[in-house]
């Protein structure tokens, strides 16, 4: 594997989990505990959803040539990064998910889908600890696994279409699944509320699209 391949492939790891600081954050600044081997667990379930979606991606556009895809695939990129700051910027001023709060004795919570819960947990991600006791365990890991794998599937779309290899990008997004939730959670810690942990997303779209706009350059021929 090149070294442009290899760095394309990090940053495509490093964007997938950015999301994971701002998680980390949250859970940091609250006391709440997210133990090693839920660490472990989301780290595999994310892994997994970007082998997945690598998989189905290079299957899905066989047809095209390297420099189309590349093309189509930094565009998914530019897209999903624009997409994603547009969100949490305006998420950073409004959120419409409530704060989490324990129920009274007797009061039922109010209904809520799946999917109304897995966009709720990106949110806010302490609405993850369903049960207030300060620890995720491996039942709440994977409503959060579950929305992180699909907040990233796109991303492993375009790095299909980018060609990248799909063992070494699943085995980065893995490793830096577990390290980003540390890195969150330490900030989180000593930094405590002034941090705001939302920027960590905006960062990420940011760097979608740098990624993308790069793939697409590289493929274009330049005349002088």
């Amino acid at each position: 594997m090149t070294c442009p391949l290899a760095l394309t492939a990090l940053l495509i790891a490093v964007s997938c989990n950015l999301d994971n600081v701002g998680v980390g954050i949250s859970y940091g600044v609250r006391g709440i505990i997210l133990p090693f081997r839920t660490n472990l667990y989301i780290a595999v379930l994310t892994a997994a959803g970007t082998a997945l979606a690598m998989v189905l991606g290079q299957q899905t556009f066989l047809f095209l040539s390297p420099e189309s895809g590349a093309i189509l695939g930094g565009g998914i990129l530019i897209a999903m990064g624009v997409w994603v700051v547009l969100q949490e910027t305006v998420s950073l001023k409004e959120s419409k998910c409530p704060e989490p709060r324990k129920p009274a004795t007797g009061e039922e919570r109010p209904p809520q889908s799946l999917w109304r819960r897995l966009v709720c947990i990106l949110d806010n991600p302490s609405l993850a600890d369903d049960d207030f006791s300060g620890h995720i365990d491996f039942k709440e890991g994977t409503l959060l696994g579950v929305a992180l794998l699909l907040n990233n599937l796109p991303n492993g779309v375009a790095a299909a279409m980018i060609k990248l290899p799909v063992a070494v990008t699943t085995l980065a997004v893995g490793l830096l699944s577990i390290l980003t939730f540390w890195v969150g959670i330490g900030i989180g810690r000593y930094m405590g509320t002034s941090w705001k942990g939302k920027w960590a997303w905006v960062v990420s779209g940011l760097l979608l699209v740098g990624i993308g706009l790069a793939e697409i350059i590289m493929v274009l021929p330049i005349h002088i």
